[in-house]
């Protein structure tokens, strides 16, 4: 097997993931979006819809809603656990592609280019740094995503909420909770900015993952390069990717106003 057949191995395998990421999300938002919506609509129209009218029936709304509420029951589990597994599955093929690669790299490293061991060195450490901003990337979509479902939801239940506090109580109180609930999730979306950080370490990692591809198959900048110019290009694009990200994540840390002026000044300068 050459090392390429493992780079389009590895590449297959990393779409997998992605793939059985985003079933297991799926999964969750169903169990964790769709079944309390389910819950609340019925219990909400049991109380707020006068069924004493002619056309309104009680049974015809509990069964449209009784229905999917027990499919998503019985479904919803297995379907996160298949998908979980799945997933478990895929990120072990791809570790061990990874691991083989890693494996057969300095054999096509002694033959190609005789590589020092002080690069050596740095080039093991990469694939580490390249799985920190991936996990990085990954905790922070997950964190964007749970408190995005907390607004949806929040939202969603606010509404009802409001609807029936005007003859009861406890509607009222709810609806302020709820209220509350969805302005504290939209103000920690908006302050913390897991979106942009998840965004901003998962390009890191594909420039990073490029890069190692490039340098591995002598392709793009290091086509006409020998060892040691093909080092010293590697080393210093990835201390450059590694310079942008840190860049990036002290401009998310910068009030607005601070942001706004430094893209102005940018723009100045680039004029």
């Amino acid at each position: 097997m050459t090392l390429i057949t493992i780079e389009q191995q590895i590449i297959e395998w990393e779409a997998t993931v992605n793939e059985r990421l985003f079933q297991r999300r799926l999964a969750r938002i169903w169990i964790f979006g769709l079944i309390p919506l389910l819950v609340t609509g019925i219990v909400a129209g049991n109380i707020l819809i006068d069924f004493s009218r002619p056309g309104n029936g009680r049974a015809a709304l509990n069964y449209s809603l009784s229905i999917p509420l027990i499919i998503s029951l019985f479904g919803a589990p297995p379907s996160w656990w298949t998908a979980r597994n799945n997933l478990h599955t895929a990120q072990l093929r791809l570790r061990q592609k990874q691991a083989l690669r890693e494996a057969m790299q300095p054999r096509a490293s002694d033959a190609g280019r005789q590589t020092s061991e002080a690069f050596r060195s740095y080039r093991e450490a990469i694939p580490a740094l390249l799985d920190d901003y991936r996990r990085g990337a990954e905790k922070y979509r997950t964190r964007h995503n749970w408190f995005q479902i907390a607004v949806i939801v929040g939202s969603i239940l606010t509404s009802v909420a409001t609807t029936a506090a005007a003859e009861q109580g406890f509607w009222s109180w709810l609806a302020v909770a709820l209220s509350s609930v969805v302005s504290v999730s939209a103000g920690i979306i908006s302050y913390f900015k897991f979106r942009e950080r998840s965004m901003n370490l998962q390009q890191t990692a594909d420039s990073v993952d490029q890069e190692i591809q490039a340098f591995t198959l002598g392709i793009r900048r290091y086509k006409n390069l020998n060892a040691d110019q093909a080092a010293a290009e590697f080393a210093e694009e990835i201390e450059r990717i590694k310079e942008e990200q840190r860049k990036k994540e002290l401009q998310l840390e910068q009030p607005p106003e601070a942001q706004q002026q430094a893209s102005g000044s940018n723009g100045t300068v680039q004029s």
